[in-house]
């Protein structure tokens, strides 16, 4: 097997370092939008860095990479070039891709921001709404990920909801759902009952404040709405509500470009159609696919996002291998966007 395995991987990096892949990618995948979806960025020996939740948790240098990669294989662009050439019917650069960020982690301004800077690359983060307001230092839902990562944790915490019966996207969503539905001070207040002490566990504030995002705006950042408590949309008991709080955040930032991605991933038609008629014009789901814009629809259907995760499918001996992350992209299915009449 370990044989097996040895060749695969020698396969692999010989066709990626010899331009074959490349090459077959800039033809396969000229016309079709890549996007990309990050949560957290971190440097290995920050003292947040063992607390997060480390399927969406990069390192700092894994990011640097990841970023070298994309610069060399595909033509970055920002919202506002891709709503340009959308209105205009127009062809985008080669091998187009789009980098978002979800949440709202204060280390997208700290770590990750500075690095696209740097480089000059545009970026989209979607945000939900609440989190501005709140006042703990730990944000709820990623004391819920510690929570449940506990022994026992999840049928204690759903029993503590009155017996939830957690749907087959599992407890967390559901439980999401549950104390999405309260006030900040309710939700703390059960997660210290039924978790005591996963709160304290962070004492520094987690997520942006409203002037450091007005910052990250400022500096050239795209906002996008991501819910308002960032409960699943599909459980949660007032969707609409969550879809009108996050179009207000855009309001309030004045965002040219409204846009938006489903929290947790959970979507469904009747969700993108309340959102289209709210105003969302973008509006980005959790499907691992490639969005085939050679023409464009109207509306927009829902485009597809590649969660990227920094681990076995994507590195070799823990580094980021270039060989692995372009069969993790390179092949991904295509769904078209030229839905309806051009």
């Amino acid at each position: 097997m370990k044989g097996g395995v040895g060749v695969k991987n020698g396969l692999r990096a010989a066709l990626y370092h010899s331009g074959v892949l490349g090459a077959w990618h800039r033809w396969r995948n000229r016309h079709a939008l890549t996007v990309l979806m990050f949560h957290r960025v971190l440097p290995a020996d920050d003292p947040a860095f063992p607390l997060a939740e480390r399927e969406f948790t990069f390192t700092l240098d894994g990011f640097r990479h990841t970023l070298d990669f994309v610069q060399r294989h595909y033509s970055v662009l920002s919202l506002d070039a891709l709503q340009s050439a959308c209105r205009a019917r127009a062809r985008l650069p080669r091998n187009p891709l789009l980098i978002t960020f979800d949440d709202g982690w204060r280390d997208t301004l700290d770590h990750a921001w500075p690095e696209l800077v740097r480089r000059r690359l545009p970026a989209v983060l979607f945000v939900a709404s609440e989190l501005p307001l709140l006042q703990s230092a730990r944000w709820w839902q990623d004391a819920l990920v510690a929570a449940l990562a506990q022994p026992g944790g999840a049928e204690r915490l759903c029993r503590a909801a009155g017996g939830l019966v957690p749907p087959a996207s599992g407890a967390g969503p559901a439980l999401a759902a549950y104390l999405g539905a309260m006030p900040e001070s309710e939700r703390l207040a059960w997660l210290e009952a039924h978790a005591p002490g996963v709160l304290a566990q962070v004492g520094a504030r987690q997520m942006l404040t409203w002037g450091e995002l007005q910052q990250l705006q400022a500096h050239g950042l795209a906002i996008g709405g991501h819910g308002h408590t960032h409960s699943p949309l599909t459980l949660c008991f007032r969707p609409q509500a969550e879809l009108r709080a996050s179009r207000g955040l855009l309001e309030q930032l004045q965002q040219g470009v409204r846009s938006m991605s489903f929290p947790h991933g959970a979507e469904s038609a009747r969700l993108a159609a309340q959102a289209q008629v709210l105003g969302f014009e973008w509006i980005f789901g959790s499907q691992a696919r490639l969005n085939d814009v050679a023409r464009w629809g109207e509306p927009l259907p829902v485009l597809g996002r590649i969660h990227v995760p920094e681990n076995e499918l994507t590195c070799t001996q823990g580094h980021i291998d270039p060989a692995r992350l372009a069969t993790f992209l390179f092949f991904r299915p295509q769904a078209v966007v030229h839905r309806g009449t051009n």
